[in-house]
């Protein structure tokens, strides 16, 4: 049986972690390896964008549970990448293991070279701490745009929206909490809500596919 994850927000706006959250399986531990893949495959595999018209402008995340497996503020900066088994590993000021979610690093490196812009947008009230992760993990490179701060997606989308210019109904967002997901698709938005593995190839292909047969409605473009 999964038991649910529970957040509570204080006037202080910090999150605190049920213990439900043990529910999440998905182990620090490991990190996946690092593949090669080419346009059009992906070890054999379909690439995310191949035989899709109608892909989105921007491409969204969401950090905790979704990018990696945990809450950030319970970890402490500064983070620092080292080698085990030939595996890349981040581990924080205490020395407790910090990794992504196994796919992630893959999945941006393909996605950012199909020219999609790529963001995040978090409510961690750990700010910093976020920052310093998504540094030390090395995604500067391809998430130019974050938006990392208590408060409503939809404000981070507006934000989002006012810097790239970039309009909703052309974005896509990735998140783990249903609440964000309703929100988001009520600002039209099409938003994805992920499982306990976060974004994984198969839930990214199946965002932008949803993306496609949705957008095509509105502009009258038939999908593929």
């Amino acid at each position: 049986m999964s038991l649910s994850r529970q957040t509570s927000t204080g006037s202080s706006g910090s999150r605190k972690a049920s213990i439900g959250s043990l529910n999440r399986k998905a182990s620090t531990e490991s990190t996946g390896s690092a593949r090669k893949y080419s346009i059009g495959s992906y070890n054999g595999i379909v690439s995310l964008t191949e035989n899709i018209s109608v892909l989105p402008k921007m491409i969204v995340f969401d950090l905790d549970y979704t990018l990696w497996p945990l809450w950030i503020e319970m970890y402490s900066p500064p983070f620092h990448m080292e080698s085990h088994r030939n595996e890349p590993q981040v581990r924080d000021k205490g020395g407790r293991i910090v990794n992504p979610y196994p796919e992630v690093k893959d999945i941006l490196v393909e996605l950012k070279e199909s020219g999609c812009e790529l963001g995040v947008a978090s409510r961690t009230p750990e700010i910093k701490g976020a920052r310093r992760l998504i540094e030390t993990l090395g995604w500067d490179k391809y998430i130019p745009f974050k938006e990392i701060y208590p408060g409503c997606k939809t404000t981070h989308f507006e934000n989002l929206s006012k810097h790239t210019h970039i309009p909703l109904s052309e974005m896509i967002f990735f998140d783990d909490e249903e609440r964000n997901i309703k929100d988001l698709t009520a600002a039209g938005v099409v938003s994805i809500l992920v499982d306990d593995r976060g974004v994984t190839r198969k839930a990214v292909r199946e965002g932008l596919l949803k993306f496609e047969k949705e957008r095509s409605k509105d502009t009258g473009v038939e999908s593929k």
